[in-house]
């Protein structure tokens, strides 16, 4: 897979890290899918999604501030981290939302792919859930990125 140096690097720092989570966690977005090999059209952050206890034993453990502001009128967090971890931006959610219609629905992915990379393992949802999750957020950034997914399947 054709990943970007500094993608690549700061992905290795990212399962590194969360090889202490007690619970399932996954790599979102623009990051997931070049994982898989589909090219996002580029990817500006990383995306993380753990559990509120990982979050909490995160925050205790590394003493960082939860930033959450309340999220947007599509997504919100409980819990949004932003270590620096390398060159690109990293950002960690719990108990994230996305609003469907008039209701907020929580997101916790149903399936897990591991993706190997330089002898590490990272997880993304399937393609079919990305997908979802892309159709839900439903922003002009994530149309194309909904198109490339579409190719692949």
């Amino acid at each position: 897979m054709d990943i970007d140096p500094e993608l690549r690097s700061t992905l290795v720092k990212v399962a590194a890290f969360l090889g202490a989570a007690q619970d399932d966690w996954w790599v979102l977005g623009s990051a997931a899918m070049a994982l898989i090999g589909i090219d996002p059209g580029g990817v500006r952050d990383v995306d993380i999604l753990v559990s509120k206890r990982d979050a909490a034993a995160i925050m205790t453990r590394y003493g960082w501030r939860n930033e959450a502001d309340g999220g947007t009128d599509r997504y919100r967090s409980a819990v949004f981290l932003r270590p620096d971890l390398g060159a690109v931006d990293i950002e960690i959610m719990a108990d994230y939302r996305i609003k469907k219609g008039a209701k907020w629905q929580p997101i916790w992915p149903q399936t897990r792919r591991e993706v190997s990379l330089d002898g590490t393992g990272l997880i993304v949802p399937g393609v079919h859930e990305q997908l979802a999750l892309l159709r839900m957020l439903n922003r002009p950034k994530d149309h194309p990125r909904i198109a490339r997914l579409e190719r692949s399947l």
